[in-house]
C-alpha cells in the first residue's frame, strides 16, 4: 500500500496494481478540472483518452436526461488524491507503449463497475481479430512487471 508520504510499506501484488490503475483512472474522471484530469491521462495513455473522453461525458445534459448509469462525480478531491493517481499513472512510463493502451482499456472496463475485462470485447479496439487470452497474458505480464518494480523501490523489502 502507498502512505501518504508516498513511500511503499510493502511488496505490491497484482491486485494492488490494478486496484490502484483503477482509483487512479476513477479519481481522473472525478478530476473538477477536467482539462487538467484528461492531460494526466493523455500523459500516461494517450491512445485511451479520446476514447474514454467520449464514453464517459454524459454530454451536458440536465439532470432529468441523465443516463441512469451515469456515474456521480464528486466536486474535488485531496492533494493526497492527485498525487495517487499522478504516481500511479507515473508507474506506467516503464513499461511499452501498447502495453499501456492495453492496460488502459483494461482499466476502464473495470473502472465502469465490470467485474471482469472482456479481452474478445478489446481485440478490435487494440487492432485485433484474434488472441484474446494474449492480451490477457499481456495485461498479466504488464500489471506483474508494474508491482515488481514498486517492490524492488520499497526499502522495507
Amino acid at each position: 500500500m502507498i502512505g501518504k508520504e508516498g513511500a511503499a510499506s510493502f511488496a505490491m501484488t497484482f491486485t494492488d496494481v490494478e486496484d490502484r490503475l483503477v482509483e487512479a483512472l476513477l479519481t481522473c474522471w472525478r478530476c473538477p478540472d477536467r482539462e487538467r484530469g484528461w492531460q494526466q491521462l493523455r500523459s500516461a495513455w494517450p491512445e485511451v483518452a479520446a476514447e474514454a473522453r467520449a464514453s464517459d461525458y454524459d454530454g451536458g445534459k440536465d439532470a432529468g436526461e441523465q443516463r441512469i448509469d451515469a456515474v456521480l462525480r464528486l466536486a474535488s478531491q485531496t492533494r493526497a488524491d492527485i498525487a495517487e493517481m499522478e504516481e500511479a499513472f507515473g508507474w506506467l512510463d516503464a513499461i511499452d507503449p501498447a502495453d499501456r493502451k492495453l492496460i488502459g482499456l483494461a482499466v476502464a472496463e473495470l473502472a465502469r463497475g465490470k467485474r471482469e475485462v472482456s479481452w474478445v470485447g478489446l481485440l478490435a479496439r487494440m487492432g485485433l481479430s484474434h488472441g484474446a487470452e494474449g492480451l490477457r497474458k499481456r495485461y498479466s505480464r504488464a500489471i506483474t512487471a508494474i508491482a515488481a518494480a514498486n517492490s524492488r523501490r520499497n526499502p522495507a523489502n
